[in-house]
Formats: structure tokens, sequence, C-alpha cells
């Protein structure tokens, strides 16, 4: 009896205590973080089958930090919800109520402080029955700012009981429903809408139908879309008799593919009779008047003249490439290994430039001829391999570790001929420049070799301005590569072009004498550095085993060319089969085999503070949806300008630093080794060589950087608010 009555009792409070949770509402959880409290609550206090639940995640902000709305504007990521519901039942997309601005430095983003209820309708399906429980679960996370921003997330859950008839309102979420609702925007019934872009802003314009009048003309303008307007820009409203106009600066560059306007217009005064609420949406189609002037990247694919058909901008384009193409040629003649060519050539121009100055033309021309033709060969090359489906761009010999090695084994023979370790035929070093001008026939083979000889040695280099020059070329047909191609080489055979045709310029340099013997030995050392570099390229490659095969051949064969110099005079036939054969043996020695492979570009790679990860556009992407900034560094370990700017920027302890403090994530494209991913990508941004150094805002479109980088340059970059521009 007592096990009854003690039954009855526990059966008692349990049916009060089902009645009191399903009457206030109280199985629903609540999360408080260091910064937001968060639940899921429901405007009824129970679920009527086949009926909507009325629902709401609802945010308690502390003082002084924000969450952001659908489109956080210049930085911040907006709200999410993740559900997971019963059998049945589905959930509609969150309604935002309309936002207010939260201007931070430079940017200007979009909002809530305080409170606020994101609105959440869920369908019921009818076959619920009264008596049971409904349970629903979702994954909030949200990210919350004040000087810095928190992402944060909570596991929410509400269980309402099911219900027959209609059930009460929850009182303490009336007024909670009654404001998330009058904040959601409303609709202009009647009026007309459009929006016309002329240069860099639209001008909104607004319409009401017979009778309606406000008396304010003070607007607010949201998109819902990210990157169509200045967000932070001053937006201007006026009115006048019959028509509201709002001028609103857009984001550069100008999205020419944008068909409507879409937003949220807010006026604290109210619509009068259209809304009762402050917010209404818009969406009014554009019409493009006139656009002079766009940066490049993005959907900025409409030029000025285009409308009405004229090629200027085109014209303009291949001008520019040109001009930008012979700057680069010139340029290459100052990188370590080309410039010995150059150097050699004009000593010999000094030596002679009195007595032979007609044999100087034809050696200026026929050096002209070898630098022209080998880059008509190899821009051939590029476009038959790219039609073959292969993935190349600048420099792409060097990716070959067989070619190193040859290139190596090339550059320390000329080296010791330059020493004076050995003399041989018309000498290697006619091929960087002719000393004696004795055989004309002779020389201008050996002017034209030392053309070849220059532009296959200039190749792994990209100078300044090169690289927009090249990367023109992408989407051009074969023959405007081809002028491209030509202008590099005219650019790099000037200056001996131009000494050869005016010799007397000459006599500005010293006279012949026993320093110009001093010099060319001096020239060889430049040339041993290059092989030096070549070693470390071939080490990225083929690792420490393929470096130690290689300075093994390399012995070997500085060897044989010491045999033959100390023979050659007094046996020539033993001296020539003595340094052939320790030539065999260092080739076959230094040759690579098959290379281990780089650290693959795999989009798991771990993310740390100081450390660059490998290149992956699906990283990136990945990481740009989380908000984060990501600074690209396409390289290569043949490239001198990458490694150059490595060492006087991007590896200097004030960069690295804010780098740090910003959190920006870095990434190399490492392209020593072919990597049809890392083309693609370069060809993505115009280019079809490195360097390249491009820079992801947290919000906004990609900053490319110049091809030669200070520490300033970097700094400054990665300080721009996130607006497409091109350092400069």
């Amino acid at each position: 009896m007592a096990a009854s009555r003690m039954l009855s009792r526990n059966q008692l409070i349990s049916a009060l205590w089902f009645f009191v949770l399903g009457a206030t509402n109280s199985f629903a959880t609540s999360v408080k973080t260091p910064h937001v409290e968060a639940e899921i609550i429901s405007r009824y206090a129970a679920v009527q089958p086949g009926q909507p639940i009325e629902a709401g995640l609802r945010l308690k902000i502390i003082d002084h930090w924000h969450t952001y709305w659908r489109n956080p504007g210049d930085s911040g990521l907006p709200t999410k919800m993740t559900w997971t519901l019963p059998s049945g039942v589905t959930a509609g997309p969150i309604e935002w109520p309309y936002p207010k601005k939260l201007p931070l430095g430079p940017l200007m983003n979009f909002g809530y402080d305080g409170e606020v209820l994101h609105l959440v309708t869920l369908q019921t399906p009818g076959t619920l029955k009264a008596g049971q429980n409904i349970a629903l679960t979702a994954k909030a996370e949200w990210l919350v700012c004040s000087d810095v921003c928190i992402p944060e997330s909570a596991d929410l859950a509400i269980s309402l009981p099911v219900v027959a008839s209609k059930p009460l309102p929850d009182a303490r979420w009336t007024s909670a429903f009654r404001n998330a609702r009058d904040a959601l925007p409303g609709m202009l019934n009647g009026w007309e809408a459009k929006a016309t872009v002329e240069n860099n802003q639209a001008t909104l314009a607004l319409k009401p139908p017979p009778g309606e009048n406000l008396a304010s003309a003070e607007f607010s303008f949201y998109p819902l879309r990210e990157e169509i307007i200045a967000n932070a820009g001053k937006q201007i409203s006026s009115k006048t008799a019959d028509t509201l106009r709002i001028t609103i600066p857009l984001a550069e560059p100008i999205n020419l593919t944008l068909a409507t306007l879409d937003g949220v217009l807010v006026n604290d005064s109210g619509w009068g009779k259209a809304h009762a609420g402050k917010a209404v949406a818009i969406s009014a189609p554009v019409t493009f008047v006139k656009i002079t002037s766009t940066l490049s990247g993005g959907n900025a694919s409409l030029a000025t003249g285009a409308k009405n058909g004229s090629n200027d901008a085109g014209e303009l384009g291949l001008a520019i490439a040109l001009l930008f193409a012979f700057i680069g040629g010139l340029i290459l003649n100052l990188m370590p290994c080309v410039f010995p060519v150059l150097g050699i050539k004009i000593m010999s121009f000094v030596q002679h430039a009195e007595g032979a100055q007609k044999r100087l033309k034809q050696q200026g021309f026929a050096f002209l001829g070898g630098v022209v033709i080998s880059f008509w060969i190899l821009a051939g090359l590029m476009i038959a391999l790219r039609a073959a489906g292969e993935s190349i761009g600048w420099g792409f010999q060097l990716q070959s570790p067989v070619f190193v090695t040859l290139l190596a084994i090339l550059f320390l023979l000329m080296a010791l001929n330059l020493s004076g370790v050995f003399e041989f035929g018309m000498r290697l070093q006619s091929a960087a420049g002719s000393l004696h001008l004795e055989s004309n026939r002779g020389n201008l083979m050996d002017a034209f070799l030392s053309g070849v000889l220059a532009t296959i040695i200039a190749t792994p280099c990209s100078a300044p301005f090169m690289g927009a020059a090249l990367g023109y070329t992408l989407a051009q047909p074969a023959y405007v590569s081809f002028l491209v191609f030509t202008a590099v080489a005219l650019g790099m055979a000037a200056p001996v072009l131009v000494l050869s045709l005016f010799p007397g310029w000459l006599r500005h340099l010293p006279r012949p004498g026993a320093w110009m013997d001093t010099f060319k030995q001096f020239m060889a050392f430049p040339l041993f550095a290059t092989v030096a570099w070549l070693a470390w390229v071939l080490g990225s490659q083929q690792g420490n085993d393929g470096i130690g095969l290689l300075l093994i051949g390399l012995v070997i064969i500085a060897f044989g060319a010491w045999l033959y110099g100390h023979w050659q005079l007094k046996n020539p036939v033993r001296a020539l089969l003595t340094a052939i054969s320790m030539a065999l043996i260092g080739v076959v020695i230094a040759w690579p085999g098959t290379a281990p492979g780089q650290v693959a570009h795999g989009a798991g790679a771990a993310i740390t503070a100081d450390a660059w990860i490998p290149f992956s556009k699906q990283k990136v992407a990945e990481l740009r949806s989380q908000g984060r900034a990501v600074f690209i560094d396409f390289t290569a370990t043949w490239c001198i300008t990458c490694q150059v700017n490595k060492r006087i920027a991007l590896n200097q302890q004030e960069v690295l630093k804010r780098f740090e403090e910003m959190k920006i994530v870095r990434m190399k494209a490492d392209w020593t080794v072919k990597d049809p991913a890392i083309t693609e990508a370069l060809a993505e941004f115009g280019r079809n060589g490195v360097p390249l150094y491009v820079y992801y805002p947290a919000r906004g479109e990609p900053v490319l950087l110049p091809e030669v980088l200070t520490p300033s340059i970097v700094l400054s970059a990665i300080a721009l608010p996130g607006a497409a521009s091109t350092v400069k």
C-alpha cells in the first residue's frame, strides 16, 4: 500500500513537472559563451500537428561586441544554423532582421549588437500525435567581434509538446517575436524601382504610387550580395516631388554582369502607408550608362569602348605588353648568369673598336639573330606543348632535372674556360663573347651562339614587367605570342646591338690592356656561382643524393677539362680522348634519376603560425569561406628573382611578425617541378611564369603584388581593406 501511494505520488509529480515544462517551454537549452548567450526559442508553448513552428535563434551579445548579418560587409561571417530534425520536420532559411552599420577603421561591416532574434519557420507533418514531445536540435555558429573576432558555436535544443488544438503563445517571448517581425524587410507594393550605374556609382531611384509621401530622405542601403557596393562609401539621399534617389558608391572592380541591385533599404522615419517597419526589400533592374574605368580582375571585363565595337582596348593591351616585354628583356641582362655573357661580348668590342667597325656591326646583328631565333623557337615550343595539352609556362625547361644537370655542366665548362684551365677550338668563351676577330665567318657564328646561350640561361629569370607581358600571351593568338617574345628578345639584345652600331660609345670604357684578361677570368666566378645555384635547384627536385651525384660528376668533368688543358698542346689527340672519356663518365654519374617528388599540394595540410603550407586551390577556397586571409607565393627554386624577394622582403622579421599578428595564412606554390595545378592557377591570374605574389584579404578581391618586392610593398598590400587593386 505504501508502495502504491509512493507510485501515485511520483506519477503526480511527473505529471505536474511535464505540464510545467510544456507550458513554459523549459525544455529549451541555453548555452553561454564568454561573449554570447544563445538559445532556440519558440513563439508558442506547444506544437499542433501539420502547423508551422515559429522558432528563432536568440543571441544576447555582451556590450561592445557584435555578430553579423547575411552580408557581413567588408569582413566577418554570417551566423548559420545546421538542424537535426525528426522525420517529416523541415526547417526554412534564417529570416534576417535588418542590420546596423558597424564601422571598423576604414572598413564597414553590417551586423547586430545587444540582442538579436534570427527567425526560422519549421514545418511539421500532420502525423504527429498529441501527447508526444518533438525535439528540435541545431548547431549554431557565429562570429562575434570587437577589436578582435572569435568564432563561437553551440549545440542547442528545444523540446515541445504536441497538442491537438491551437497552442497558446509563450508569454516570455511575445515581445521578442513581435520586434523581430517588425525588423524584417517588408515589400513596397506599387512602387517603381530602378538603378542606373554610371562610372563608379549606382543611383537607386524609387517612385511611390500616387498619394504616398515621405517626410524623410535619409536612407541606408544594405546589399544582399558581397563586393557589390563600397560598403564604407558615403550614400547620398535626395527627394523630389515624386522620386526618391540614393547614390551609392560601387566596389571596384565594377560588376558589369549585375542585372539587379538587390538589398534592404532602411528609413529610420518609416515608410508611411507602404510599410509599418523601417526596412523594405529592394530589387531594382540595373542599366549601365557609362563606365570609364575599372580595376583589373573580378567580373570587370567590359572596357569603355567595347560597347560601340571599338578595338582600342585590345590594341592598347598589346602595345603595353610589347613595351613591358622590351623593358623586361633589357633587365634580363643584369641577371647573374646572363651578365658574364654580356660582359665578355662588350670586352670583345672594346678590344676591336678601332679598325673593325664593320665586323662589330655584323657581330651585333648576329648576336641579335641568335637571341631572336632562340626566343622564337622557345615561343613555338611553348605554343605547341600547350596545344598538345601540356601545362607549361616561362622557364618550364628548368623544371626538368636533366636540363638543370646539363646546364650545370655547360656553365662549369664555360667557367673553367674563362679561368684559363683549357682552350678549346673556337673556345667556349667565344659562345659568351669572342675576344678574337680574325675570322669574320667564325666570329659571326660565335656571336650567334652567344645570343643562343644568353637566351638559354636567361629563361629561368622573370624580370620586372615580364610577368604581365608574357601572361598577356596566354589568351592571345599565336602571332601575338611571337610578337611579345620578339619584344623580349629585342630588349635583351639591345645593349650589344647598340654598342655594335655605335662603337664610339666604347671610348668611355678603359682602353684595351692586360686588365681584359683579368676581367675575363673574373667573369668565371658568376658562372661558378650559377653552377652552385643549379646544384641547389637540382637538390629541390632530386634531394641530397641528387646534389651529391651532380657534384661528383662535375668534379670528374673538371678534372678531365684540366687534363685537356695540360695536354692539348703536347698531345692534342690524347687530350681530346681523355676529355671526352672523363666527360662521359661525369655525365653518367651526374645524370638524374627518378625525382623523389615534392611535398604534396594537399588540402589537408596543417596550418601553423610560423610556416608556409603547400598551395591548394581547395584549401584557399576553404580558408576564404572561414574568413581567413591568405598570402600565396608562386615561386620556384630556379627563379632568381623569387629567391631575392624571399631574402629582402618575405623573410624579414617585420613582415613575418605582421603576418602572424594578422593571422594571415602563408601558402607556397612551388613550381620548381612541373605542377599543372600551379600552372593553371598562374594562368587564372594572367601569368605564365614566376614570381607571382597574391594576397587574398579576408573579404574582397585578390591583390597582385609586383614581381620585385620590398618589405614596405608587402606591408602596404596586406594593410589594404580588400578592394581589388594592383600594388605599385
